[in-house]
């Protein structure tokens, strides 16, 4: 049997909750890891509205809402959430020093193996990992807006991007 993949995401905003929907939408388990209740409450409603939208475009079966909206759980607790993360994206507001407060607390929180990726369309991504215990796990990944419609990656290395954490 093979061992469930775990997708993290922190943040649920505008970013946040399309990339979760995205993850989702393709299978893997997500968790999307916000401080805010009502964030997390407000994500899964627009994950809903958009796989329905999708739906009634007929883009997706009747029955992909339900399977996609049953992978995803919400936290407030990022500890816990990175503890069982296979891949974390980040996707908070862009504010240099809480992405790096982040990105120390990741660093901490999960695996040496899993890959901490990064949303920021404004920050050098070598400024994240030169807070991580691990700094050749962390990238980039910058998603087009909105995620769950336009399903482009932007992918960006540091100097210390290893090879395996692009595979």
């Amino acid at each position: 049997m093979n061992k469930k993949f775990n997708v993290l995401v922190v943040g649920a905003g505008t970013m946040g909750h399309g990339i979760a929907q995205q993850a989702a939408m393709h299978g893997y388990a997500v968790t999307i890891m916000d401080q805010n209740e009502g964030m997390l409450t407000r994500a899964k409603t627009l994950v809903r509205e958009h796989l329905e939208n999708m739906h009634a475009k007929g883009l997706i079966p009747f029955s992909q809402i339900g399977e996609t909206i049953a992978r995803i759980t919400c936290s407030t607790d990022l500890e816990q959430s990175a503890a069982h993360a296979d891949f974390v994206f980040e996707a908070v507001f862009e504010d240099l020093q809480v992405k790096r407060a982040l990105f120390r607390q990741l660093g901490e929180y999960t695996r040496a193996d899993v890959v901490l990726a990064s949303n920021t369309s404004s920050f050098d991504i070598n400024e994240l990992c030169a807070v991580t215990a691990v700094p050749s796990r962390v990238i980039g990944a910058h998603w087009f807006h909105p995620p769950q419609i336009t399903p482009c990656i932007e992918l960006i290395t540091t100097e210390h991007t290893s090879p395996e954490t692009l595979h």
